[in-house]
């Protein structure tokens, strides 16, 4: 029997910098540190070499239909993944799920090789990819922490999936002349393998006192026939979780449509003023700085902020800060709807989205059964946040083509969809902190409201 610290060690002290961590923890934040750095390498590699596959050989319109074909594939792909899960163990499942991923990529690379037209189907099989390998490695983690220890140690093992999704895409832009994209995805191919090493890494380097405390007496196992679907539809905690992750889709979905009109408006008026501006050029510019500003400010609101919001207001009420700030942002929008206004409102919409509430989210299912941390989590966060992809697509569409919107009205949209997602978000935290209680964690940073 492996023996654990009972003392703080060196690396323990070293990670307690950035969080509160409990003898030999270090060891685990580790290992699944350098599990989310690898998987999201991957797929940001992988997400890189998709765009000039789809684009070199169709239109920009395909996209649109691949993001639907993606949500109509996981109607199918949910339950399926839910037989697998009733016939495996948890380590078992987070392998299968992983060598079927690589078996797809090695015969997408040798059909690319062939000469076939992979474009479509392969940007399809990335947005399943990115649904399911992600939701898995989150199920595992809070399949492997407690309540307590997942809230503390979930900021710092973000911090990996974060680097990993700001090192990839510049990483795979600059190789891809030489590389190219088959190649490219034996490299994401690679890295994905080597995170098959580490799931009992992670799983066995979690101490006794901070692993999770299993199944609720009387939960139910599964999600039956149809998996995380029934499971969603019959729990109202997994309920209010996929209204949710729909409404905060859909919000920012919207909001980045705002953006993109006001980019172009503002693009216009500048090559009206100076017909030697180049609109392309200044909408390439614009965003690449809009991006990079966004990804620091996650970075470092990951590394320095969240776990100390997490500590102080607890995961119940750091859910809530993002709909506040898109109530609020978008709400001051209606009345002053200018460039610069909208601008600041998406950084920190988008900055907060990919860091606390991004980690928050995950910590939601860390007192649920392991049914629903797994087959529940994957229908949440990969046919619910697609539907709200479709939501705001129609929204749009009937917006401008049936009812004659324009950036006030969308706007007003999100202010109204944002104060209902303050309420549900409002709803699962109080469902939250119940079954935190239930399981035998009193948490004293989730105020008994």
């Amino acid at each position: 029997m492996a023996r654990w610290p009972t003392r703080l060690t060196s690396l323990d002290l070293f990670l307690g910098r950035f969080t509160v961590l409990r003898p030999g923890e270090g060891r685990s934040v580790v290992a699944f540190f350098s599990y989310a750095l690898l998987m999201m390498l991957s797929y940001y590699i992988l997400k890189t070499v998709r765009e000039p596959l789809l684009l070199s050989g169709s239109s920009a319109e395909m996209k649109s239909y691949a993001y639907g074909a993606v949500a109509l594939l996981l109607l199918i792909i949910v339950p399926l993944y839910g037989f697998v899960f009733r016939h495996s163990s948890k380590q078992q499942l987070t392998r299968y799920v992983t060598v079927f991923f690589l078996s797809n990529l090695l015969v997408f690379y040798l059909l690319g090789r062939a000469g076939v037209d992979i474009g479509f189907a392969y940007y399809v099989w990335v947005g399943v990819f990115s649904v399911l390998i992600t939701a898995q490695f989150w199920a595992f983690a809070a399949d492997s922490y407690s309540v307590d220890s997942g809230k503390r140690l979930f900021p710092v093992i973000m911090v990996g999936a974060t680097l990993g999704s700001l090192a990839a895409p510049s990483m795979s832009g600059a190789l891809f002349p030489t590389f190219g994209p088959w190649n490219l995805m034996l490299v994401a191919g690679g890295l994905l393998a080597v995170t098959l090493f580490c799931v009992r890494w992670a799983r066995q380097s979690v101490p006794p006192r901070s692993r999770s405390h299993g199944s609720l007496p009387g939960a139910r196992k599964d999600g039956g026939l149809l998996g995380g679907f029934s499971l969603v539809f019959t729990d109202r905690y997994l309920f209010l979780m996929a209204l949710m992750i729909l409404l905060l889709n859909w919000v920012n979905t919207t909001g980045e449509y705002i953006l993109a009109e006001l980019v172009v408006s503002h693009a216009d008026k500048l090559v009206a003023a100076d017909p030697a501006t180049l609109k392309a050029d200044y909408i390439a510019a614009f965003y690449g700085n809009f991006f990079f500003l966004v990804n620091l400010l996650t970075l470092l609101a990951q590394v320095f902020v969240v776990a100390r919001i997490i500590r102080w207001i607890g995961v119940r009420g750091a859910i809530l800060v993002l709909p506040l700030i898109a109530l609020i942002g978008y709400g001051l929008v209606v009345f002053v709807p200018v460039f610069s206004l909208i601008r600041l409102v998406k950084l920190m919409e988008n900055s907060t989205d990919y860091s606390l509430m991004n980690t928050a989210r995950h910590a939601l299912y860390l007192p649920l059964s392991a049914a629903k941390k797994y087959e529940g989590k994957t229908a949440i966060d990969g046919f619910f946040w697609r539907f709200g992809d479709l939501a705001q697509a129609g929204a749009i569409y009937a917006g401008l083509h049936w009812f004659d919107f324009g950036i006030m009205h969308f706007a007003l949209m999100n202010m109204v969809l944002s104060l209902i997602w303050l309420g549900v978000a409002m709803q699962a935290g109080r469902h939250y902190r119940a079954r935190a209680m239930r399981e035998g964690i009193i948490d004293l940073s989730e105020p008994n409201k």
